[in-house]
């Protein structure tokens, strides 16, 4: 009677296994309350209206295999769904980018003028007939210049969204420099530099070079050396750099796009200067001794620089979308804080006789006692950037893109503005009337704000891990 059993059971469980493989299973009935959600399959000729992704099994919100077959691999996105955002293809990303920019030029007086000695008793003063302006009265500091920026970050918390990233940013430095010489002979050029006369109230002129004249009388004479024999250098300088570290967060996200919060610190740095420096050689044929000086060689240096370092809270949005291997991406960030504003003004005139010694006095033409010193303050200041990248996904890892940024920063000081052209003769070494205790005290010293602007094009490369 056993035998006979497990016979049965045996062929029964035989006959089950071949109606399995051998016939569909029936139709199941959802139960009460369930959705059963069918994918739609395109018609063989039928063009599809919408292009589905591929169905994604298993239905793990956490698998990676789910997650590539939603967002492609190693794919810098998140996909919400069901309220979940998963966790990227890429934890890591490097970026380099090279740096074509133009800043915002700084407006320079007029420093170094020429004019036609002879014609006029006042050459090389300002608004006097044939006086023409060497260098200045023109914008400096403007033209393009080159740099790079590094930037990288990393998911901290990837099924949250939740990540940080920093960058830093230079532009190589902006050298300029102005020369102008003359040896005092007949058809050199004169040299001179221009202020207003605060004692009289006119424009005045301090004379570097004084050229020979034909039919000239003593030291002018033809054959002469003229007044003075001279050369004036102008230097300017410009560093401008930065770098900021920010925490971000998921907003939205979806197949092609995805929109996320910035926060946290941006540092900016603008240093500049403009340096002038001047040599006269006095025909020994004028009288020893002020005003003329006659035989002496006169060394005068002006220097004007300023720094300016911003440290503010920062926040903002940056977002993507894509189409197939193209992107675009866009990012808009403001930053609230304090510029620290640094003015460094020192000058100094040497007086060498002939026979010697030498006579220094910290005092400079432009740079003088009334001005001169290290000056510092606090301003608050708003820095808001914009930038967009558009780029192609070249490998799995990497991509390629051309962008452009525009950074503003609301109060800097600039060495241009710091410079006061109107001067006092008791000021100035070389004037008779030179006494640093009287007034009135000028040149004068007030801190000059602008704004400050920074713009340009960017080449780069990203890889992500």
């Amino acid at each position: 009677m056993r035998d006979i059993l497990t016979l049965m059971i045996f062929t029964g469980a035989v006959g089950l296994v071949g109606s399995a493989r051998g016939q569909a299973p029936a139709p199941t009935t959802p139960a009460p309350g369930v959705v059963q959600q069918s994918i739609p399959q395109p018609q063989p000729g039928v063009p599809s209206a919408i292009t589905q992704p591929p169905p994604c099994l298993p239905l793990d919100l956490q698998s990676p295999s789910f997650q590539e077959c939603l967002i492609g691999p190693a794919e810098p996105v998140a996909v919400a769904i069901a309220g979940v955002q998963p966790n990227p293809g890429a934890r890591f990303w490097v970026r380099g980018e090279y740096l074509l920019w133009w800043t915002q030029g700084s407006q320079l007086q007029p420093l170094v003028t020429t004019g036609t000695p002879g014609t006029n008793p006042f050459p090389g003063v300002l608004g006097q007939p044939g006086t023409t302006v060497l260098f200045g009265g023109s914008s400096i500091d403007n033209r393009v210049r080159s740099g790079a920026r590094f930037s990288g970050g990393m998911w901290i918390v990837p099924s949250g969204g939740f990540g940080i990233d920093g960058s830093y940013f230079f532009l190589a430095n902006r050298n300029s420099r102005f020369d102008a010489r003359s040896d005092a002979s007949i058809g050199s050029e004169l040299i001179a530099r221009p202020f207003f006369d605060v004692l009289t109230g006119l424009q005045n002129a301090q004379l570097v070079a004084f050229p020979a004249l034909i039919g000239g009388t003593g030291v002018l004479a033809g054959g002469g050396a003229g007044l003075a024999s001279g050369n004036i250098s102008v230097s300017t300088y410009s560093r401008f750099q930065g770098a900021d570290i920010n925490a971000f967060s998921h907003l939205r996200a979806g197949y092609n796009y995805w929109l996320q919060a910035l926060y946290g610190f941006r540092y900016l740095n603008l240093e500049e200067g403009i340096a002038i420096s001047e040599s006269s050689s006095i025909n020994p044929a004028l009288p020893a001794g002020s005003p003329f000086f006659g035989g002496s060689t006169i060394a005068i240096t002006d220097q004007f620089n300023t720094r300016n370092n911003f440290y503010g809270g920062q926040v903002g949005l940056r977002g993507e979308i894509r189409s197939g291997r193209a992107f675009v991406e866009a990012r808009g960030t403001v930053a609230l804080g304090v510029t620290n504003q640094t003015v460094d003004i020192r000058g100094s005139t040497s007086i060498t006789p002939p026979g010697g010694p030498t006579t220094t006095t910290p005092v400079g033409f432009l740079a003088s006692g009334s001005n001169s010193g290290h000056f510092t303050r606090n301003q608050f200041s708003v820095v808001p950037e914009v930038g967009v990248n558009a780029g192609v996904q070249v490998t799995r890892h990497l991509r390629a893109f051309v962008g452009y940024n525009f950074i503003y920063w609301s109060s800097v000081v600039r060495p241009a503005d710091q410079i006061d052209l109107g001067l006092s003769g008791t000021q100035i070494p070389t004037d008779t009337r030179f006494n640093p205790t009287a007034g009135p005290a000028r040149p004068a010293f007030q801190f000059r704000e602008t704004g400050f602007w920074a713009q340009g094009v960017s080449f780069g490369a990203e890889l992500r891990y």
